[in-house]
């Protein structure tokens, strides 16, 4: 989970947020809905239609598609229905795992990017840590939304505060990390048994075998 702290406008208060957002990976443009962050929910919202449009199309179409002899599409695609089904699961199997590495990756910058550009944006609109709260002030600092001043750099007292702070914060982030990868480790081999089970499962069939066998 990501690290929070309050910030204030006023008579107004918000939740600072820095360090990976885990949330955001995983419920994606939810986070931004839950802060009443309009301008992250849109960015959020839009990210997550792009990636998984091509997913979606690609399932779709394998699903849906009806083997009609005189379609101008079957006609084009005859060829294809004569390979056996099992390559056809492979292929799509490879396909589909490019465009999930694809979609982790740019979710996994999100999640580094999110917390820190949301926390900005409310500095931005004139938020701000109590003056006494080294906590806020030592996080903020450390995750680049505020710079150190330079009565900071030289106070040695106040950087040991703000690196203790730091560190603590960072090691339990270390060890969520673990977690996170071990979530991954699982997920990438349940991936492997289910695929390799499903294209055992179809023998030599051919693809145009497998859609009437379907009733399709």
């Amino acid at each position: 989970m990501s690290v929070k702290f309050e910030l204030k406008k006023d008579a107004f208060m918000k939740k600072g947020v820095v360090g990976y957002s885990y949330t955001s990976y995983f419920f994606c443009a939810f986070v931004p809905m839950l802060r009443e962050d309009g301008k992250g929910f849109i960015m959020l919202l839009s990210i997550w239609l792009l990636t998984s449009a091509p997913s979606y199309l690609v399932n779709y179409f394998l699903k849906n598609f009806s083997f009609n002899p005189d379609s101008l599409f079957t006609k084009i695609l005859i060829p294809l229905l004569y390979i056996k089904y099992k390559y056809i699961l492979i292929c799509h199997a490879l396909f589909s795992g490019i465009l999930s590495i694809i979609s982790i990756a740019v979710w996994i910058y999100v999640g580094s990017w999110y917390n820190k550009n949301y926390t900005k944006r409310l500095l931005d609109k004139g938020y701000s840590p109590s003056e006494n709260d080294n906590y806020a002030l030592a996080l903020l600092k450390e995750y680049g939304c505020l710079e150190y001043t330079e009565d900071e750099k030289e106070d040695k007292e106040k950087m040991r505060l703000y690196k203790n702070i730091t560190d603590t914060v960072k090691k339990d982030e270390k060890s969520k990390y673990y977690i996170f990868m071990t979530y991954f480790i699982i997920i990438f081999v349940i991936t492997i048994i289910v695929n390799y089970t499903e294209i055992i499962k179809v023998g030599d069939i051919t693809y145009l075998e497998a859609i009437q066998a379907a009733g399709r």
